[in-house]
C-alpha cells in the first residue's frame, strides 16, 4: 500500500465517520424530541446494560486478550496515520 493510498484510505474514512456522527446526533435530537425524559432513562439503561455485559465478557481470558491487541493494532495503525499527515494535521 502506498503512502498516497493511504491518506486516502485514511481521509475516506473520516468522512464516513463524520457522517455517521451527524446521523447519530440527528437521530439522538429526533428521539429526544419525541420522548423528552424517557428516552435519558431508556438510553441510560441500554448503556448499562451493555456496559455490564462487556464487563462479563472480559472475564473470559480468550475475549480479554483478543481484545488487548486489537486495541494495540488500532494503536499501531492510528501511530502510523500521524506519520503519513504529520504532527499538525
Amino acid at each position: 500500500m502506498t503512502s498516497n493510498s493511504l491518506v486516502e484510505e485514511v481521509v475516506e474514512e473520516r468522512r464516513r465517520n463524520l457522517e455517521d456522527i451527524v446521523r447519530h446526533a440527528r437521530w439522538e435530537a429526533e428521539m429526544v424530541k419525541n420522548q423528552g425524559m424517557k428516552w435519558f432513562e431508556t438510553r441510560d439503561k441500554w448503556l448499562i446494560e451493555a456496559w455490564e455485559a462487556d464487563r462479563e465478557m472480559w472475564r473470559d481470558p480468550k475475549i480479554r486478550d483478543a481484545l488487548i491487541k486489537a486495541i494495540l493494532a488500532r494503536d499501531m495503525l492510528r501511530g502510523k496515520e500521524a506519520r503519513v499527515q504529520g504532527p499538525l494535521s
